[in-house]
């Protein structure tokens, strides 16, 4: 009776372990952003938070943002990148978001840019959570 329980409960783990992982990796960056620039209408005017759950095959690996001395709108926008490439690097598919202007300080991100050499980590994920989407634009 214990062999049976255990063979039960490994297959069992097996199983959902598999299932798990039944997550297809995306083959074709571009043509999985492209999905979300064509329902971008979606997204603008929402928090960005729910685009990035909205990604489920794929995370941004790298930001960089565009800081400007604008008072009004410190922060336009925003590149998000999907590879470990260099971010500058021009041959790799990225979003383009424009944010909704607002007077949050951006003195963290600036810091989280150069201590994280650009990389999408959770500090950048929670300031960046609450923004609001104006655009979306995805280019290679």
């Amino acid at each position: 009776m214990k062999i049976i329980t255990n063979a039960f409960l490994i297959g069992t783990f097996l199983f959902s372990s598999g299932w798990l992982m039944a997550q297809k990796p995306v083959k074709d960056t571009l043509a999985y952003l492209k999905k979300f620039e064509t329902n971008k209408e979606k997204y603008i005017g929402k928090p960005f938070s729910l685009l990035l759950k909205d990604m489920t095959q794929l995370q941004p690996t790298k930001a960089k943002s565009d800081i400007k001395e604008d008072r009004d709108n410190p922060l336009p926008s925003t590149l998000f990148t999907f590879s470990e490439k260099e971010i500058i690097s021009g041959a790799q598919p990225s979003l383009v978001i424009t944010w909704k202007a607002d007077s949050s300080p951006i003195t963290p991100l600036e810091f989280f840019q150069e201590e994280h050499n650009y990389h999408f980590t959770v500090s950048e994920k929670n300031y960046f959570e609450k923004k609001i989407i104006k655009n979306i634009v995805v280019s290679k």
